[in-house]
């Protein structure tokens, strides 16, 4: 697959997926071009001595700290480290990070050696936050540029004691740089950082998560070794008398949670043990709980490429691709975000280019994913209710989803705030260790309400979809009541709903702007992602769509068109959404008004949704041809199975290889294909260990505490009800 994916990167620059939605890039794309522009303005003699007065801030720094114990301020200065900066060795100087050429591409990450610093035992590789204030125009202003700078000190040296020496400094242009962050607190921020390895000491939350996940592979294994048990030793072979009963077929039911099938932890391949005559076997409680986890079966149930009669083979590919969409587009801007290419520059230009805008409208892969959560929920409630009477047991309804999403959502926030600091080093990694957001908002994530705060306060900020997805999930039963019961008034409240959204979002659009950067310098800078991007007011459009396309779905299962209504259907959504995707690079050329900006971005994600809609329903009804088989293709069956969990995960796989780098990336086609392959490969690694480990066992956990039965006779007894 990671083959697959790569050649189509590739080819995507010739071919046709909102960088500032997706990424929060926009303004910082302004930001860029600002800067590029202001070099191009400095002449040569200006040009001449900012490049020597960088050069030779590095060799007065060298010689600062060859004669600091005699000419340094000892008494501000540890005792441990003016001993030890009376000597370097050559492997420590030599470690220091020297001006790069290709400052006028942006080249500001000067990081040296991390790994021969760190070689030497009794140093440690530092980075201090310098920042050039260049004259320019003859004197009449300056350019401000911010550096980062890797030095190798001793250990014995503090953070302050280093930030005391780098002030020795004599460079008139070229100091540490003390600005407040924007929205933090006005206490300027640490400007050495030192890396330590481990990056942090081992604490009590560490060694919790460690032994939870020791005994989570323990349950695991000794799960796998009494099915094995059972399996071998009361075998047909073994014991005279039984029979083996296999439950091998898919429960339809699987496609609305595809990773939680119906009936039997596995349903795929289980093998039940059963004597003539006689009533089954019974296994006790803890059998069967310890066979929840095991690990063979849970593969078993992964790897099981077999499609039901009654379900809708293309979501399967349709939500691998949105997936992979949605890893592009963060594996290539992240580095952008942080100024990590050595030619940031001309990484720019690609964004620029058409056929890279594919890439960058990464926002609309969410909208697919919105689309299909509506479509298979509609879909297959309204299947169900057509057999109870449209009696559900509703409590079981909203807690089988919260039980579905949280075990391996709450996984991943312990991961991120008690292991993810070890895991890798570098000369950037102190950007990293830290999770302040998560360490005390976490509960928000857990209850669902993060899409209600600052992104500043969101722990994993790339999961505001999941609250914006339960939040839907939670009103959807007054609309599937109202479709079952009285069709014409749900169809036209969901057309109502719909248009309410569209009409905000375009409304807060044309108020706020959607950024700056690529649309031009118009609207409130910061505002877009509080008040609009993670919003359900603003977001339930495609979550709509979905659930009209479900409900077409179950009214005409069979839906019949004529060849010039299908030759229509596919051109115009084809068209429509080529125009969707490709229409935004028109805004890097000329500013959007905030009128065009609201148009676009109100009716953007309902009309790409519209499109994706019609390929549903036009390969569900056998109009789809070889889009269909591709789609339908029984290879995304169990790489579909772990969308879930790579979403989760694969922006913390791309943060570890970002901030893990000793040198910046080359902003080139081919080394962006290598980070992407990457970035994708490890993503499903990492998402299949925590499927086995932790999504599949809850599943079956699930079926454990609540068996299927309950709720056919709380149905039941509903539906008693209502007769009486």
């Amino acid at each position: 697959m990671a083959v697959v994916l790569s050649v189509l990167l590739l080819f995507c620059f010739c071919f046709g997926f909102h960088v500032d939605d997706v990424t929060g890039t926009s303004g910082h794309t302004a930001g860029v071009f600002s800067w590029y522009n202001k070099f191009s303005m400095m002449n040569i003699d200006e040009l001449n001595r900012l490049e020597t007065g960088i050069r030779n801030a590095k060799d007065d720094l060298m010689s600062e700290l060859m004669s600091f114990p005699e000419t340094g301020t000892v008494s501000t200065i540890s005792p441990g480290c003016i001993k030890d900066t009376v000597t370097f060795p050559i492997q420590a100087l030599d470690a220091f990070g020297k001006p790069r050429s290709g400052i006028l591409g942006e080249s500001f990450y000067w990081l040296g050696n991390f790994d021969e610093c760190t070689s030497l035992g009794t140093y440690q590789h530092c980075v201090a936050d310098m920042q050039i204030n260049a004259p320019m125009n003859n004197g009449t202003t300056n350019l401000t540029v911010p550096i980062s700078w890797g030095i190798c000190m001793p250990k014995s040296c503090s953070e302050d004691d280093i930030e005391i020496l780098i002030k020795q400094l004599d460079v008139p242009f070229f100091h540490l740089n003390r600005e407040p962050q924007t929205g933090k607190s006005d206490k300027p921020p640490g400007v050495v950082h030192c890396n330590q390895i481990p990056a942090k000491s081992y604490d009590a939350g560490f060694i919790c998560v460690v032994t939870l996940s020791s005994i989570l592979g323990f349950l695991m294994l000794l799960g796998a070794a009494v099915d094995v048990y059972i399996r071998w030793f009361e075998s047909p072979q073994n014991i005279n008398g039984y029979q083996t009963i296999d439950n091998s077929p898919v429960d339809s039911k699987s496609e609305r949670t595809p990773l939680l099938t119906g009936g039997t932890p596995n349903d795929s391949v289980h093998v039940e043990v059963q004597r003539h005559n006689q009533t089954p076997k019974k296994q006790g409680f803890l059998t069967r709980f310890l066979l929840c986890f095991a690990v063979n079966r849970s593969l078993e149930k992964l790897l099981n490429a077999k499609q039901g009669d009654k379900s809708v083979g293309c979501l399967n590919g349709i939500r691998v691709l949105s997936i992979s969409w949605v890893i592009l587009a963060h594996s290539l801007l992240y580095p952008l975000q942080q100024f990590l290419y050595d030619n940031t520059i001309e990484a720019y230009d690609f964004v620029k280019r058409l056929d890279f805008t594919v890439v960058i409208q990464g926002e609309y892969a969410v909208d697919t994913f919105f689309l299909l959560s509506g479509c298979l929920l509609t879909y297959l409630t309204l299947g169900k209710m057509a057999h109870t009477n449209g009696k559900l047991p509703w409590g079981l309804f909203y807690f089988h989803r919260f039980w579905r999403l949280t075990p391996v959502y709450a996984a991943m926030i312990l991961f991120i705030i008690f292991l993810d600091p070890y895991i890798g080093s570098g000369p950037l990694w102190y950007r990293y260790i830290d999770h302040p957001s998560c360490e005390k908002y976490w509960w928000r994530n857990l209850l669902y309400i993060s899409n209600f705060f600052p992104k500043s306060e969101m722990c994993m900020d790339w999961s505001w979809y999941l609250p914006n997805d339960m939040q839907f999930f939670v009103i959807s039963p007054f609309i599937l009541i109202l479709l079952h019961k009285v069709p014409k008034v749900g169809a036209g409240l969901l057309a109502t709903l719909t248009a309410i959204s569209i009409i905000i979002k375009a409304s807060l659009t044309a108020k706020y702007g959607m950024g700056g950067g690529v649309f031009g310098a118009g609207g409130v800078a910061g505002a877009y992602w509080d008040k609009i991007y993670d919003k359900p007011w603003t977001r339930i459009s495609p979550y709509f769509v979905g659930m009209a396309v479900g409900f077409i779905m179950v009214r005409r299962p069979h839906l019949r068109m004529r060849p010039i209504v299908v030759l229509c259907g596919w051109v115009l959504a084809s068209a429509v959404g080529l125009v969707v995707i490709y229409v935004v690079n028109n805004a890097f050329y000329r500013d959007w008004s905030l009128a065009e900006q609201g148009i676009y971005n109100g009716l953007g994600s309902f009309t790409w949704a519209s499109c994706v809609g019609w390929v549903i329903l036009a390969c569900k009804n056998g109009y789809g041809g070889w889009i269909n088989t591709f789609l339908s293709w029984n290879f995304w069956v169990p790489v579909g199975r772990l969308t879930y969990t790579v979403y989760l995960v694969h922006p913390i796989i791309l943060r570890n290889i970002l901030f893990s780098i000793s040198n910046p990336y080359s902003g080139k086609i081919i080394p962006m294909t290598t980070t992407f392959t990457g970035g994708i490969v490890l993503s499903h690694m990492v998402a299949f260990v925590f499927a086995l480990a932790i999504e599949f066992p809850f599943a079956n956990l699930e079926k454990l505490l609540i068996p299927s039965n309950v709720e056919k006779k709380k149905s039941e007894k509903e539906r008693n009800k209502e007769q009486a």
